[in-house]
């Protein structure tokens, strides 16, 4: 088992929370969009502009990862943490700014499958915001104390931190099996709330792998739920956990595939994997039951992954396609550049100077802010 191919299983893709990420798209056009925002020239205010600075570094940072190239994506991290670093003390609305690197780290980890390792490093960033102290990130050391100027600064980066051990952390606990350990860290930090968010989704599953059914149920059955998403995701759940208790769950199913499917056919690419994920975990669920919709699902869930690298890859690891479809969709991964462990040139050249340019732009930036404060 490799990092980037966990264990499969039905629950692979849970907690499944639509939180928009970026299409992927082949190397070439992403590297030319980094290229094109970060030769953008300054416009809008100050903070705006280090946004666009910020996005740069991150966007390189990603790509690095994605690539399969480990070590260049933690060094981008803390090449643009230590831009922000020099500059500290910092306002309280740069302060999640320079946190952003940080907390892509462990996010890196979770991707390459240390779970492990990203939830020591979330844990440890956590209890240095809480403690206003220092840890070690990456072989770095990072001093969050004095990071804001305001009580009120260091208040909202405690809390963002909280908020990346909750959603990252979580993910890195399940994604290593630990689904009880992720249930009581959640509930020693107040995470399981109401809505069908990590907390709570962890909290059911958790529930469930350790025998308690009737209480999984009743966690599912009280959920706050709003959004379509949210329908989808209480009917994936409840197959899941009544297929675990050993139940029938045919009853429930044409709920979930026809709400997946409604789902699947909505058009934001920030949501693609989320998605897709959401019906690849329907089709795990359903392996034995065949129906119209769920061959609709299937054909609809393989059109979408032709447009995004993710999602193709997470499609690869299924056995639900055939051999033409497999090879269009290795043709896209390849052209993606996931996990290929290269970037040939001129493409890392364009790359490196374009997270050069992105440093370099958050330095100046920085030193206008000092100057204005």
């Amino acid at each position: 088992m490799t990092g980037r191919h966990p264990t499969i299983t039905p629950a692979s893709y849970f907690p499944l929370v639509p939180r928009p990420r970026p299409s992927c798209v082949p190397l070439t056009t992403r590297i030319d969009r980094l290229r094109a925002l970060a030769a953008e020239p300054g416009t809008g205010d100050l903070h705006q502009q280090l946004i666009r600075a910020a996005e740069v570094c991150n966007l390189a940072a990603l790509i690095a990862s994605d690539c399969g190239l480990n070590t260049l994506a933690r060094d981008l991290c803390r090449r643009q943490y230590d831009v922000f670093e020099q500059a500290r003390p910092l306002p309280d609305d740069v302060v999640p700014l320079a946190l952003q690197p940080l907390l892509n780290i462990p996010r890196q980890m979770i991707r390459d499958g240390d779970g492990s390792g990203a939830y020591a490093t979330l844990e440890a960033l956590h209890r240095a915001a809480r403690t206003q102290s220092g840890t070690v990130v990456a072989g770095r050391k990072v001093r969050l104390r004095d990071l804001a100027r305001s009580v009120e600064g260091h208040k909202a980066l405690t809390a963002r931190v909280w908020a990346a051990l909750l959603a990252d952390g979580t993910r890195a606990l399940v994604q290593v099996g630990r689904w009880t350990d992720a249930a009581e860290r959640i509930a020693a930090h107040r995470g399981i709330g109401t809505r069908l968010l990590d907390g709570r989704q962890v909290t059911i599953l958790a529930a469930a792998h350790t025998g308690r059914h009737e209480q999984a149920a009743e966690l599912i059955d009280h959920s706050s739920v709003h959004e379509p998403w949210e329908h989808a995701v209480q009917h994936l759940l409840r197959a899941h956990c009544q297929k675990s208790a050993g139940t029938d769950v045919q009853r429930h199913l044409p709920a979930m595939i026809a709400s997946t499917l409604a789902l699947l056919k909505q058009t934001d690419p920030g949501t693609t994997v989320f998605r897709s994920r959401a019906a690849i975990t329907v089709l795990d669920l359903t392996r034995t039951h065949y129906s119209p919709e769920r061959e609709e699902l299937t054909r609809t869930l393989i059109e979408a992954a032709g447009h995004d690298g993710y999602a193709a890859r997470d499609l690869l690891a299924r056995p639900y396609l055939t051999y033409e479809q497999c090879q269009v969709l290795v043709k896209l991964v390849r052209i993606c550049g996931l996990d290929a462990g290269v970037i040939l040139e001129p493409l890392h050249g364009h790359l490196m100077t374009a997270a050069r340019c992105g440093e370099q732009r958050l330095r100046a930036l920085l030193n206008v802010e000092s100057g204005f404060s």
